[in-house]
Formats: C-alpha cells, sequence, structure tokens
C-alpha cells in the first residue's frame, strides 16, 4: 500500500488495510465502552458507600434494596472487567483471567451468603466460604503470573524469602486467632480453621505484593498499586470481621463493607492500565530484606512471648520454622555477599596476569590523588614491550599470553613493596609509584629494563623482549590522575619512537602524538595503493669493480607531506603491526623491477629486508615462492637481509623458515652485523649466506686501527665459515682500498652511489657492468673509480638499445 510523504502514521494494525482499519474503529469504540462502564462502577461505589456511611439503609427500604443489590453485584462485575482484559487485550491474559475468575467466585460466594444463607441455615464451612477461599488462590496465582513476567529469574534466596514469609503470616495469624478465640476455647477445627483461613490468606497476598515491590525497588507501576490496595483493604476488612465474629459483636453493614466495596473495585481498576514496557530486572537492595527480615522478627517476638502467655503449639511450631528458614536465608546472603566481595576483586585484577586491570589501577590512582592532595609527589610508569605483536600473531596467542606472565613477574620483582603494577591491556603495563619523584621513577625504570634484559624461555623457546617506558610524575607533569596516566603515555610512545627506552613527558609531546597517529592511520590506508617507492643501492664486487646485486630501500610518497624517509614512518608500522604487510608489498615491487632488469639484458640481484613477524611466520616461504612463480624471477636473484636482533626472537622457527627460503635458492643474508646480538652460535646453526658489516665499523676505518682490526677480523671470520660479506657504509676510496686489500668480497655506501630510483640507477648499471677497461685507468680496479667517473657514467647511457624499457 503507497503511502504518501508526510501522510498521517497509523499503528501498526491501523495501516495494514481497510479491514485492519475497521478493527481498530471497533477496538476503540470497545475501550471507549469499557472506560465509561468503569465510570459507572465507580459512581456505584460511590453511591454505595454514601448511602452506607450516612446510614440511608435504615431510613429508605428502596436504597436498602439498591445496596443490597449492588453489594451483591461489585464483585462479578469487576471480574467481568478483569475477564474482558483477558480477551480483548493481548498479554497477560492468563493473569487477569486468573484474577477474574477468582472475583467472580468470589461474587457467587458473597450471592450465597446474603440470599440463601438468610433462608436456611448454612453449614460451616458453607459453599460461600468455597467461594471465598477460590479468590484468594486465584488472586495469588495471578500475582505470581503478572510478576514472572517482570522477573524472569527468581535467585534461589527469593525463595527462602517467601518461605519465611509464609512461615511467619501462618505463625502470626495462629497467633492472632488464638488470642481473638482463646486457646481453650471449645470451638472446631473447622471454624478455627476459617477464623485462621482469612487472615492467614490475606496476609499471605501481602506479603507477596510487598515482596513484589521489594523486587520492583518501591517503583512498580500503576497496576501494582491499585492492586495493593485492593489486597490491603482486603486483609483490614477480614481481621476486623474475624475479631467481630469471634467475640459475638459482628452486624452487617458500615465502613467494613465499604472497605470491601473499594477492595473490588480497584482490581477493576487495575487490569485496564497500560501495560509496562520492558524492565530492567531488580533483584538486590535493601528492599528484598523487608519481608524475611519482618516476619523473623515477628517470629521471634513470639517464641518470647510464648514464655509469658500459653499459645498453640501450632504457632509456636511455625514460629521455630520462620526462625530456621530465617538462619538459612542468613546463612546464603553471607555466602552471597562473601562471592560479591570476591567477585569485586576479580573486577579489579587482570585475568591472565594476576596484577591489578584498568579498573583497580584508576581506582588506586584515584586514592593516591587525593591522598597527595597536591603535595606528595608520585609517578607514572608506562610500559610497553617492543615487537610483542609480532611474536603474538606469530607464534599464537597461548605463546604471548605466557610470556606476558613471565614479564608480569619480572617487573614486579623489580618494584618496591608499596608500588601498584597494572595490566592495562595487550601488551602494556603501568606502575604507580608511591612517594617518588622524577629520580626515583627513573631508577625504578632502568631496574624493570634490567630485569627484562636476559632472555625468556617459553615452552623451550628463547625470546628477547625490549620495553620503552614513559614516565609522568604528579604533580610536576599533571595534577588529574587521568591525564598524569596520558602523558606517561605519550612518554612512553616518545620512547618507543626515539628508540631511547625511557623518556619523561616534554610539555608539547602532545602534538608530536597526534602526528604519529596520523601518520600511522595515513599508511595503514595507504598500503596496497601504489605509495610506496624503492630506492635500489649498488652493492659492488671489489675485485671486479662490477654490480651484480642492489639492495631496495623503501620511501613512502605520503598524500600531502611528500616523500617520506624510511626512518619516518618504519618503526610505527613495526610497532602497529603492519611491517608484515609493508614487506611483501616491497617484496613484490622490487620482484617487478628485478624482472624488468633481467628482461632487458641486466642480470641483476634484489635484496629485500625482511620484518621480524616474517621470519616468525611458517607460511612465509610459501608466499615468497608464489611470488617469485608469478613474477617469473629465479630464486637466486632474490637476497633476504635479516637483522640479528630478529633472528634471537626465536631461533628455533626462524631456522626453519630460513631453511625453507634457502631450500628455494634465495639467499640469506644478515644485516648490520655487529650491532645485535653478535654470537657464532647463530652463523653455525642457522643457514646464513652472507654477512653485512654494519657501517658503524666501515666509517672509521680510515682513523680508527681497532675498527680497522674488527673489520678485517670479521672478514676472515665469515670466508672461514664460508660466508660472503659486504661492507657497508663505504664513504671514501682510502676505505675501499683497505677493504679490497682485506679480501672484502661487496662493498656498499655512498662512495660508489647513493640510493637511486630505478629509471636513474639503470644506465649506471649498464656502464658499469659493460665498460672496457684499458691500463690507463688502471685496469678495472675499484679503487679507480672515483665520484667524478661515478657522475660521468650518470650521463654517457651507453647501449641504449640493449637497456630498452627497463630504464626509459
Amino acid at each position: 500500500m503507497n503511502r504518501r510523504r508526510g501522510a498521517r502514521m497509523y499503528p501498526a494494525d491501523v495501516i495494514m488495510g481497510d479491514d485492519r482499519l475497521t478493527t481498530s474503529v471497533h477496538a476503540a469504540r470497545r475501550l471507549r465502552l469499557i472506560g465509561a462502564g468503569r465510570v459507572v462502577l465507580l459512581a456505584a461505589a460511590v453511591f454505595f458507600a454514601v448511602t452506607t456511611l450516612a446510614g440511608l439503609r435504615d431510613a429508605s427500604s428502596t436504597v436498602n434494596q439498591i445496596d443490597r443489590w449492588l453489594g451483591n453485584c461489585f464483585s462479578v462485575v469487576a471480574g467481568a472487567f478483569c475477564m474482558l482484559r483477558a480477551i480483548l487485550v493481548r498479554g497477560e491474559r492468563l493473569a487477569w483471567a486468573a484474577l477474574g475468575t477468582g472475583l467472580v467466585f468470589y461474587g457467587a460466594g458473597t450471592i450465597y451468603f446474603t440470599e440463601i444463607t438468610n433462608r436456611v441455615e448454612a453449614p460451616s464451612p458453607s459453599p460461600a466460604d468455597i467461594g471465598w477461599l477460590v479468590f484468594y488462590a486465584a488472586t495469588c496465582v495471578s500475582v505470581i503470573l503478572l510478576l514472572r513476567r517482570r522477573v524472569t529469574r527468581f535467585h534461589p534466596s527469593v525463595w527462602l524469602d517467601a518461605l519465611v514469609g509464609g512461615l511467619g503470616v501462618a505463625a502470626l495469624a495462629s497467633g492472632l486467632a488464638a488470642a481473638a478465640i482463646g486457646v481453650d476455647n471449645p470451638v472446631g477445627l473447622s471454624v478455627l480453621g476459617l477464623n485462621i483461613a482469612y487472615p492467614l490468606a490475606d496476609l499471605m497476598l501481602l506479603v507477596l505484593v510487598a515482596s513484589v515491590f521489594g523486587l520492583r525497588g518501591w517503583r512498580p507501576e500503576k497496576a501494582w498499586w491499585l492492586l495493593g490496595g485492593a489486597l490491603a483493604g482486603f486483609a483490614v476488612a477480614d481481621t476486623i470481621v474475624a475479631g467481630a465474629m469471634a467475640a459475638g459483636t459482628y452486624s452487617p453493614g458500615g465502613p467494613v463493607e465499604v472497605l470491601w466495596v473499594l477492595a473490588l473495585v480497584l482490581p477493576a481498576c487495575a487490569a485496564w492500565q497500560r501495560a509496562p514496557g520492558e524492565m530492567p530486572e531488580r533483584i538486590a537492595g535493601w528492599e528484598v530484606m523487608f519481608v524475611p527480615v519482618f516476619f523473623a522478627v515477628t517470629a521471634l517476638v513470639l517464641l518470647v512471648l510464648g514464655a509469658f502467655v500459653k499459645l498453640p503449639a501450632l504457632t509456636v511450631i511455625l514460629a521455630a520454622g520462620t526462625i530456621m528458614v530465617a538462619l538459612v536465608r542468613a546463612g546464603i546472603t553471607f555466602t552471597e555477599v562473601r562471592q560479591l566481595a570476591e567477585s569485586k576483586l576479580q573486577a579489579r585484577t587482570d585475568e591472565l596476569t594476576g596484577f591489578a586491570n584498568r579498573r583497580g589501577f584508576f581506582e588506586r590512582l584515584n586514592e593516591e590523588e587525593l591522598r597527595s592532595n597536591g603535595t606528595v609527589c608520585f609517578a607514572l610508569l608506562m610500559l610497553d614491550l617492543d615487537r610483542f605483536k609480532e611474536i603474538n600473531d606469530s607464534l599464537g596467542h597461548q605463546v604471548g599470553d605466557d610470556l606476558l606472565k613471565l614479564v608480569g613477574r619480572r617487573i614486579e620483582a623489580a618494584l618496591r613493596p608499596t608500588d601498584l603494577l597494572a595490566r592495562l591491556g595487550g601488551d602494556e603495563f603501568a606502575v604507580l609509584l608511591q612517594d617518588a619523584d622524577a629520580t626515583a621513577a627513573r631508577t625504578v625504570a632502568e631496574r624493570v629494563l634490567a630485569a627484562l634484559g636476559s632472555p625468556f624461555d617459553v615452552d623451550g623457546v628463547s625470546f628477547h623482549v625490549d620495553a620503552s617506558i614513559g614516565v609522568a610524575v604528579y604533580p610536576d607533569h599533571a595534577v588529574a590522575g587521568n591525564v598524569l596516566l596520558q602523558r606517561a603515555d605519550i612518554a612512553m610512545y616518545t620512547a618507543k619512537a626515539a628508540r631511547s627506552q625511557i623518556e619523561y613527558y616534554r610539555p608539547g609531546a602532545d602534538l608530536h602524538i597526534l602526528d604519529r597517529l596520523d601518520v600511522i592511520e595515513t599508511l595503514r590506508a595507504g598500503l596496497g595503493q601504489d605509495q610506496l617507492r624503492l630506492h635500489y643501492q649498488m652493492k659492488v664486487d671489489l675485485r671486479t669493480g662490477n654490480c651484480h646485486a642492489v639492495e631496495a630501500l623503501v620511501r613512502w610518497e605520503h598524500p600531502t607531506r611528500g616523500l617520506l624517509q624510511p626512518n619516518e614512518f618504519l618503526p610505527m608500522a613495526e610497532h602497529t603491526g603492519l611491517m608484515r604487510t609493508l614487506t611483501l608489498e616491497v617484496l613484490g615491487l622490487a620482484l617487478d623491477q628485478c624482472r624488468r632488469w633481467w628482461d632487458a639484458g641486466l642480470q641483476i640481484g634484489v635484496a629485500v629486508n625482511l620484518s621480524a613477524p616474517n621470519l616468525l611466520d611458517k607460511g612465509f616461504p610459501a608466499e615468497v615462492k608464489d611470488l617469485l612463480t608469478t613474477k617469473g624471477v629465479p630464486p637466486k636473484a632474490l637476497e633476504l637481509e635479516i637483522t640479528e636482533t630478529a633472528l634471537m626472537l626465536d631461533r628455533i622457527r626462524t631456522a626453519a623458515v630460513l631453511g625453507s627460503l634457502r631450500d628455494m635458492g634465495v639467499r640469506i643474508a644478515v644485516d648490520d652485523y655487529g650491532t645485535g646480538y653478535s654470537s657464532l652460535a647463530y652463523l653455525r646453526e642457522l643457514p646464513v649466506d652472507v654477512l653485512k658489516l654494519d657501517k658503524s665499523f666501515v666509517i672509521h676505518l680510515d682513523s680508527d686501527p681497532l675498527s680497522a682490526a674488527i673489520v678485517q677480523s670479521t672478514v676472515g671470520l665469515a670466508h672461514s665459515l664460508a660466508l660472503r660479506i659486504v661492507a657497508e657504509g663505504v664513504e671514501t676510496e682510502t676505505a675501499m682500498g683497505r677493504l679490497a686489500d682485506y679480501g672484502c668480497d661487496f662493498a656498499q655506501g655512498f662512495y660508489l652511489g647513493a640510493p637511486q630510483p630505478a629509471d636513474e640507477l639503470t644506465p649506471l648499471l649498464w656502464h658499469r657492468n659493460h665498460r672496457r677497461c684499458s691500463p690507463q685507468d688502471g685496469g678495472c680496479a675499484p679503487s679507480r673509480l672515483d665520484r667524478a667517473a661515478a657522475a660521468d657514467l650518470v650521463v654517457d647511457r651507453v647501449e641504449p638499445a640493449r637497456a630498452g624499457r627497463a630504464w626509459t
């Protein structure tokens, strides 16, 4: 059915079509008729109350007959309203049908009592008693059904509360009946039972409604207030009548009948209140304890009275039962309180490490802030593990979890007894240092780093874990606890970016962090979007002067900042887990260029740096194989460079990954050799082909005899292990000559050429690898090649036809 924009919207049962519209109109008419009927019922109740209280019955037989007829009809009419509610309105139908049935039975009992017992002597109990007692049972069922819709799950203690209430009501009712009738009064059991039954039933219903009010936090909907008022009216009226009948002074009429009529009319009004929306369960608070406490005290009072006055044995037994169940309820409450305390502790404890979690840390931080009051110093340390994500992603979360436990224990061992250690999430730990200034905070931070310095052994796998720590001191860096933690976090990121391990918060660092986050998100979005650029640096053979391999070095064409160098984005990519994706993209670009060189007749190999996640990923060799196949590059043309630090993360898994790569024909090189965990052991155990001596030794080769000795001995070590060696950082002709004299295999550095794009490097490769050597140039000795000659090679593009599209 099409609807015009802006047309009036109707309820779902109206907009479906003309039939539904007609049905809705009829429903509205019925509701109006029912509303009018309730008004008439209330008016009749007011008329009955006025004539009864004013004594007009005795003055007019007509009024007397009308009141008698009304008194017989109130209950039946109220029951009819409840029945109509069950028939015409969805939801809670069974509950209102039960209440309506009970009211009809109550009306039948009333009619029998007023019309039949006047002519025929009724037995005791009479059919009227049956109708009235059925009303109480049906009302109890109705209240339970209504409650069940609002509270879907009852705690076991609620059932015990109900039992305490029931026993307490029974004890109280029996005691009141005994007081009214007399313990020694020779009445029959049926008479005594009836005298007890009505107050008992009234009290039970009151207890039930009071429990509902407690469960709903004393904020139930209007229908419950109306039902509660009706049941309270019944209880008061029945109690007055029971006492009057026991004393032999009861006579019909008076305020008691008005109270009964009011109690009969209120359910008819309650049935047609608007049904409440779904409300949250609430089974907590002092209100829930009202019923068990009240009746436990009542039972205790009855037992105490039993020592001074004679009470029926039934009353004593019921009171004792009430006390016993209340004691059981108290025991359960004690257990619940203890469990609640444990739950509260668990809510503030990190499940993995057993230290405080974020919530517990912030609570303690707030307490410390209040205690210090701006006068006493305390400090925060924010600690983040370096490369933990690589370990977690590559080796699995179980290994990562075990490592976090070990890290937490070492940090705790380095702290003072008053310090608080918390795991805030992931691999982030926070330490609250009481009564600590900047100097004390740095001392503790250095102890923590020293504790983390030795390797960790997880399931037979050895790990080296580094950390970055940020320090913020109260009140120097902030006077609010949450701000202090934020600034310690900023200092930690500063330490991670600078690789300085420990940093204090510095004003203005916030802007740097925002800039860093922007770079990270832009890089994340830019991967795979053709934003990475590769520059290549030659590796020159010191024996022939030729170049048959280059190293691929990545740059990033930032959308707004232009070309960024590796140090401007690679550390952030490493920290945020982007290195694996970035390395694969770089590898694909390098192999594309390698294929173009081979197609042009230049058999140039490419070296690509690997990250730690690649080394720990058992699926990485298969990815490399797929790339080599897709790009059409032979495995011997690819060299993968790894750092010593990455090798040490997991030597067993690394050896397996490198072994698979080497079995393919890919060469393996150790980059920055001499700056990490240099050891002959891993050179013997790992499948390595090439050592790349770090430039820190080569750049001082001309001036530092110790550096020269290290270089010469390293060259000898590499050759003795059947490894080839590359010297990085060659800046001068003298250094290049010395390396050649030491027998070094390859050289790489700015003296031989800076990293360049492929189109600029290609003519240099052609010229170097295909030039003709002459005696005037001293042959092809690399020591004769100076910067001017290298510059000439850039301009002199020989054999351009053979280079073809490789460099145009």
